[in-house]
Formats: structure tokens, sequence, C-alpha cells
């Protein structure tokens, strides 16, 4: 592939990904992903029919007119008329599609622009409709950030930055080709074996891309170190007008519709990232699906659910010694959570029960409900957010500052059931705990709970789906469930054991939040989906003993495991085979450059800092402090009491001998320095045969130059030498000297690249041959 396709075929790769970010997360338009495709497939028929030819003319000088005939090919598709025909109806189809749906502003806009770039690929294009059709291209993408919330918006981005900076440099270069041709000065002496249009023969090989490559990447790097380092005062995910909405987590709220969870079962959109650490800090990889609790629902309606009350409490890092002497023989370790979570418009936060401990950003403040045991945060406006969260390991240890569910809230909350379902519902419980739990151990609460969840887990009764039949709409949708349907997702088997505990003599209370979640082993990652959400149940099981009474609750999860796991396998489709990348990408992107904020880049960037010049500080204190303990330790035993008793003959003696061994040991050490520095570079130049080398190229180059041929500037001095061989063997004068450019330039390739020596016979042979060329030379001139 010569320059010139390479340019045009990675400017059109450039727009296709531009595209691809402004279309990619435009789910609500389902003709959105063609866009992509029409500039791909333009950008074919541009190629083959029109840029090809159009760049051969313009890089050998001549200048077309707008419609001006540069083949007939490119006069049927980069006519004007046509052209400028379709450019109004398109901006027909534009304004159509705005009329269509109003609420869609900036995506109408954004594929109008896409319509005036296809017009401009299939076009004739100079070196300011590159401009053009660069510049539109970045407005797209800048439309496309500002209304996608996705997860794969920011490795198209990030793909698209890498190849814009590619063809910015391989722009300049045949921008300024093009220019030195117009002058008469790049084009007056094609290199041997140039084709016609061909820019740079030779340029195209595996160390151009290598350094292409290289500037790239130091290019990336540069603009990180800056992207880090510079002072910010909000994040980039919030702009002056207001916070950018986030997602908005169906199932949440404080009041929720039967069913509506299922709403995000089949949405795998990232909810949060976390890390896991145990107490020494060491990462961990999950064990299990861990319930990543949110929120707690108490109160049921006609197939509603609301949530419990709110009461501040403060996080008690330990268990009082009674509750500990009570559990002695479980695990108390801890497990922190470092948790990363996605702009949303909910107050919830979560984390693993029972949570000791939580901190975040000063302006988050994460807070322990005690009427429930779950966290919450003060500032719920757009953005994501950092928190850590620490745990005890056991789930079924108390959870510390978590308050007693009083007589009221026992009989209003905990073990209301709705009257018209009560009856039916008491009969179902009686019937399935007398079936499993044994006559003398239906006192037990714990033994007659897990009866009625293995009733619902196991009994293969039930079956686990996300849609939502009603066969008898009549009845409550719980007890449809439980007597007709007998399919639902995790919802509809936690309110059912809810309900079943409630009408059994029970407190239950249901609970929204995530189970399991992607572990991503590239970086150490485990990503939380809306497909995680999940519903399970909370049973009453008493109080801790002791003055300072805490409730105990026993965690069921009635959803059948396999067929729900199935299900949310299937989320994702083809896409989840790339989650590994795909994650560790936008963990990056997400957290720490779209939503790199002042709070983030303190804690990754200028903490680390200030904390590493700190530790400095201390240890050039220690060593001043070692320094002066040094000199007072010399000072005595050299019997020198203050500084007046330096100044005599002792003390220049002393301090003679002090900076001679100072000056030595400088010294050596700048001798040890030069012995490395030249092992590593090996042994001197011979800087003669260097000088002779370089003298022989200008004395060559002196002599071609009598004859009018000179070096370009665009061409290496090997290319130089291959054009004058093949000059001085077109003339028979010069026929048997038409060997020496080259030997001369091997030779000078040698000592000024290589550093190699080069012996005395062959300089003076190279001397005696250049004689020979400057003899015939003169010879063709007279």
């Amino acid at each position: 592939m010569n320059f010139l396709n390479l340019y045009r075929v990675s400017f059109y790769v450039m727009l296709v990904f531009a595209t691809l970010v402004l279309s990619v997360d435009a789910t609500d338009n389902r003709l959105s992903m063609l866009f992509p495709l029409a500039v791909a497939v333009s950008a074919v028929l541009a190629f083959v029919f029109v840029d090809r030819k159009h760049d051969l003319i313009v890089t050998n000088g001549a200048r077309p007119s707008a419609a001006g005939p540069v083949g007939p090919a490119v006069v049927e598709l980069g006519s004007r008329a046509w052209l400028n025909l379709a450019a109004v109806v398109l901006t027909a189809v534009a304004i159509g599609e705005y009329w269509y749906d109003n609420n869609q502003l900036m995506l109408a806009l954004g594929h109008w622009l896409v319509f005036l770039q296809i017009i401009l690929i299939l076009r004739p294009k100079s070196v300011a409709e590159d401009w053009e059709l660069f510049l539109l291209g970045l407005v797209q993408v800048l439309v496309g950030t500002v209304i996608s919330s996705g997860d794969v918006v920011g490795p198209m981005l990030f793909t698209w930055a890498v190849l814009a900076l590619w063809v910015l440099g391989l722009f300049s270069l045949r921008r300024e080709a093009i220019r030195a041709r117009g002058r008469g000065k790049a084009g007056s002496q094609a290199a041997p074996g140039a084709t016609e249009g061909e820019l740079y023969p030779g340029l195209l090989n595996v160390p151009f891309l290598l350094s292409a490559l290289r500037v790239t990447l130091t290019t990336l790097a540069l603009g990180g170190v800056i992207f880090l380092a510079m002072p910010r005062r909000v994040g980039l995910a919030r702009t002056r007008g207001g916070d950018i909405p986030g997602q908005h987590l169906t199932g949440f709220d404080d009041e929720v519709q039967l069913g509506q969870l299922g709403e995000i079962l089949e949405n795998d959109s990232v909810v949060m990232s976390v890390e896991l650490f145990d107490a020494d800090g060491t990462r961990l990889a999950p064990t299990g699906e861990l319930l990543w609790r949110g929120v707690t629902m108490s109160t049921y309606k006609k197939g509603r659910w609301f949530r419990q009350g709110r009461d501040t409490s403060t996080f008690a890092p330990t268990l009082p010694s009674w509750v500990r002497n009570q559990f002695a023989s479980r695990s108390v370790e801890k497990i922190r959570q470092q948790i990363k979570l996605e702009a949303n418009d909910s107050a919830v936060l979560f984390g693993l029960r029972p949570m000791i401990d939580s901190t975040a950003g000063r302006r988050y403040g994460p807070e322990l409900n005690a009427v429930d045991g779950t966290i919450f945060r003060n500032d719920t406006r757009g953005g994501s957010i950092d928190y850590e969260v620490v745990s005890f390991r056991d789930a079924e240890l108390p959870q510390p500052g978590e308050s007693l569910p009083g007589p009221y809230r026992m009989k209003t909350r905990l073990i209301d059931v709705p009257e018209d379902i009560r009856p039916r519902l008491a009969e179902i419980a009686v019937r399935e705990i007398e079936a499993r739990v044994p006559l003398d151990q239906r006192q037990d609460v714990r033994k007659r709970a897990e009866a009625l969840n293995v009733y619902l887990r196991e009994s293969g009764q039930f079956g686990y789906t996300l849609k939502l039949n009603v066969v008898d709409p009549s009845i409550d949708p719980v007890l449809d469930f439980l007597v007709n349907r007998k399919e639902g997702h995790c919802e509809y088997f936690a309110s059912a054991l809810t309900l079943l505990l409630r009408s059994a003599g029970m407190p239950a209370r249901m609970v929204n939040g995530f189970k399991g979640g992607d572990w991503n082993d590239l970086a150490r990652v485990l990503s939380v989906r809306q497909k995680h959400a999940h519903s399970w149940v909370e049973v009453y099981l008493g109080e801790t003993e002791g003055p300072d009474r805490a409730p105990i609750w026993l965690t069921l999860d009635p959803t059948p495991g396999i067929e729900r796991d199935r299900s949310v396998a299937r989320v994702g489709g083809f896409k989840a085979n790339f989650y590994q990348i795909t994650d560790a990408v936008r963990y990056v992107w997400v957290f720490y450059i779209v939503g790199f904020d002042a709070e983030r880049q303190n804690k990754v960037v200028y903490g680390p800092i200030r904390a590493l010049v700190g530790e400095a500080r201390r240890g050039f204190v220690m060593m001043g402090q070692a320094l002066v303990r040094a000199r007072d330790w010399l000072r005595r035993q050299l019997h020198f009491p203050d500084a007046q008793s330096f100044v005599s003959v002792r003390g220049f003696a002393v301090s003679f001998i002090a900076l001679t061994l100072l000056a030595a040991v400088a010294r050596g050490a700048a001798w040890l320095v030069e012995r490395l520095t030249g092992w590593r570079r090996g042994r001197d130049d011979d800087l003669t045969a260097h000088s002779a080398g370089v003298a022989h190229y200008r004395r060559l180059e002196h002599l071609l130059a009598a004859l009018g041929k000179q070096r370009d500037s665009t061409q290496t001095q090997r290319e130089f030498a291959v054009e004058a061989a093949r000059f001085l063997k077109e003339r028979s004068e010069t026929q048997s000297v038409a060997d020496v450019p080259l030997a001369v330039v091997d030779v000078f390739y040698r000592v000024r690249f290589g550093h190699h020596d080069v012996g005395e016979a062959v300089l003076s042979l190279l001397e005696n041959r250049l004689d020979t060329l400057e003899a015939s030379l003169k010879a063709a001139q007279t």
C-alpha cells in the first residue's frame, strides 16, 4: 500500500469510528447503527471511484475545478449537481427525524452531520475538504459523548482518538508534500522506482510504522500525565448548568410495583465496580455469589411494596463483647469493599451485611439507617462516586447499629398481610411446614422458615422466567403466582416467601439489591450489572442477649438458583464474551477519565505525592540529624570544641586530609561512570575516519552539483545515491564510475550512523574512485 492509499483508508476508518461514537449508545433509535454502515459504504465507493484518480492529479500539481474532469467515474460520483440535491433531501430527512421525536434534537443534529459527511466523502477532496471532514467527525464525537451513557462508548472514543492522532500525522505529511510539489521542488526529481503520484516512495516500511506508533504512544502518555496532574474543581461528568442525570435504578424507589424489577434484569449496564480486600489489604476474588444489600421492603398492598422508614445511626467498628461471646464459634474476619458506583438518581448505597464502617468523600457521607441496617448517601445528584464499606465476613452476624423492631413496627410492617389473601397463604404455609418439619421442631422459627424456602426453591413446582403472564387478574398477583402461574422472577419468589412467612406468624421483610457480578481477571474488579439485580428475604429470629440487644435476621433466597443463573448468562448476548476486555477499559474510562474529579484526583495523584514528600522530608531531617551527630562525634574525637579551633595547624591538616579524600572519592566516581559509559557505548570512534567519511560524501555532492544533480530535502542519502547511479549510467562517459555514489554513501553510513572504523586502504581507494569520477565528469562536460 502506497502513502496516498494508506492516508485515505486511515481517514475513512477514523470517520467510521466517529460515527460509531455518535450511534452506538442511541438505543432509542433503531436505525442508529445504520449510519456507521452508510459511512463505511460511502467510503468504499469514494476510495474506488473518486479518491485514487483525484489524489493522483492533485499530488502531481493539478488543481481540478469544483466539478472538473478528473475522470468519468469522478464526474459521475463527484458532480456538484446531484450532491447538492442529495444535501437538500438529507437535510429534510434530518428535520423530519426531529419532528418525529422532538426529544432527540441532539441525535437528529448528529445524523445531519453524518449526512453532510457522506456528501463530502463522495466528492473529490482537497486539503480544505479533508479539514472539513475531520471537523465533522470531531463534532460527531462531541455530540456522541454528550448523549451517551453506555458501556461501549469509552472504547470507541479511545480508538477514535488514536486514529485521529495517526491521521493528523499522515495529513501533515501529505499537505507538505503537495505544497512542495506545487513549488516545483519535491516533484522535480522523482526517486528511482517511484510511481506517478507517490509522495513518499520507500517511506511506508516497518521502521516508519514503528516510529509512528512510538510517537502516538508518547503523545498519549504525555497527555495522560497532563490530564492526571491538571488541577480541577469539578469532575468531567458534570457541567456548569447542572449535573448530568444518572441511570435510574428500577426497584430501589420508596414504592415499587411488583414485577417492576424485571425491567432491569434484561439490561447488562454496569451499576458498580467493586474491589475486595481482606483486613491486611490483600486483594480477594469473590467466593460464591455475594449479596449486595440495597433497600428493604416492609409494607405490601395490592401488588405494591413500600420501603421502611429512615432513622440515621452511626457505625460500630466492632461488635459488643456480649455479641462476640454469643457468636464465638463463628468467624469475625473482615472484608473491605472499595465500590465505584455509577451515576444514578437514587440515595441507595450497596454493601455486604453486616456493615461496620463506611467512608466516602465529604460530599456524600454514607450513613446507616438504624431501622433496617442499610446505608444511604446525602447527595443524589449526578456523577459517579467512590465509597468504601467494611463488613464482617459472616453474613448472619447481627448488624451493629440496627435497632430492634418495636411492637408497632412489628405489627404494621413485619407481620402484616392483606386480609383478602391471608387465609389462603396461611393454608399453604401450614401445609408445607407440616410436610417438611417434624412435630417436635415446629416451634423453631429457623426450621419453619427454611421449610417454606425449600418449598419455593427446590420443590420443582415453581420455575424462573422473566415473562410476566397474569393468569387470573382478579386476584392478588402474589396469590396468582403461588396457585396459578407458578413462574416468575426473583421478585415474585421473594414476595411470596415474605407473605407466607408472615401468614405463619414469622416477621419477615423483602430485600432488593444485587447478587453476584462478573469477575474481571484483568482489572481484578467485580462488575455488578443491572441484570444481577435480585430480591431475597430476611426473617426475624429474635434478639441477642445482654443489655444492648440487637436483632438477629436470617437471610433466605427462595429463587431457583440454576434457572436464575442461566437467565443472567443469556443477557448480554455475543458481546458478553468480551467483558474481560471491555470492562477493564470501561473501568479506567468511567472512573479515571470521565469521572476524574478533584476528589478522585486528590486521592489518586496529589494525596500519594503529598505523602511521598512528607516521607522524603522526614528522611532528610533524619539524615541532617545524623550528620550533626557525626560532626559532634568527630569534634569530640579530634578535640575541636568549637569552630574557631579549626583555625590552627592541626585544623588545617584535618581539613586538607578530609577535602583530599572527598576529591578522590569524586574523581573515582567520575572515572567509574566514564568507564561504564564507555563499556555501554563501545570503544571510541576513529575521529579521523569519521571526518574522512563525511568529507568524501560532501565531495560527491559537490561533484554531482556541477551537473545540476542535487539531493532533494525529501530524499535520504542512499536514495540520492541510487538516483545518481542511474543518472551516471545513462551517459557513456560516466558508465564506468556509476557505482561510485553508492560506494561513498555506504562508507558514509558506516562511519556516520554505524560508528564503524574504516581502514586507511578503504579511504585511499575511495579517494581514487572519486578522482576518476571527477575526471569522467570533466570529460563529459567538454
